[in-house]
């Protein structure tokens, strides 16, 4: 398998990490391409042209990193990202984080276009988004990594380091033990370690 792929997208993560979990990772290929330049092979496996992309061994492209790591719950069950036992309340603590890494990811897109668009009205809801997902994981955390991986912990991870990697001027932890806490108990992880967002 190949996965087109960048090392800075928080939706490239939760398939990334969702592979080392998995322990798929000598069997996909990372191929790092810029999406903004429309790489010809890139876009004609995804002619959204965004990251992440999937290939499969029989040739199948897959766009969108939710399809992607439904498809590797197919291949590779044993370690469940989307987990039948709990499934609700393991979505649930998903959704605010997701909705905070999109909307991370929207400022970012919206500062290329939009020099004030921090402080416009879809900017500031943005980054309304992004503190209030915060906060109700730091009300609501997932499980460690230790004790399961899946969609709820994957997500935070990626959310939080994402935010905290574009967006280094606020100090987002300052009043969030709880998240603080369990961020600084998934230290070490190979997955996380090994998958940390970089320019």
């Amino acid at each position: 398998m190949k996965l087109f792929a960048n090392t800075t997208s928080p939706f490239v993560r939760l398939v990334r990490l969702a592979i080392e979990e998995k322990g798929l990772s000598e069997k996909v290929e990372i191929q790092i391409v810029d999406p903004w330049a429309d790489p010809a092979d890139f876009l004609a496996a995804n002619p959204a042209g965004r990251v992440p992309t999937l290939i499969t061994d029989d040739g199948h492209a897959i766009a969108e990193a939710h399809l992607i790591l439904r498809y590797l719950d197919q291949i590779a069950p044993d370690v469940p990202i989307y987990p039948a036992q709990g499934l609700a309340e393991t979505l649930s603590i998903a959704a605010p984080a997701l909705g905070a890494a999109e909307a991370a990811t929207a400022v970012i897109i919206g500062r290329k276009s939009a020099p004030g668009f921090d402080t416009d009205m879809v900017g500031a809801k943005r980054f309304r988004t992004m503190a209030e997902g915060l906060a109700r994981l730091d009300a609501n955390p997932p499980r460690d990594f230790a004790e399961r991986p899946d969609i709820a912990n994957i997500a935070a991870i990626t959310a939080l380091d994402y935010i905290v990697f574009r967006y280094p001027d606020r100090n987002w932890l300052a009043d969030l033990p709880v998240l603080a806490a369990w961020r600084e108990r998934q230290k070490g992880r190979a997955s996380v370690e090994a998958t940390m967002p970089f320019i």
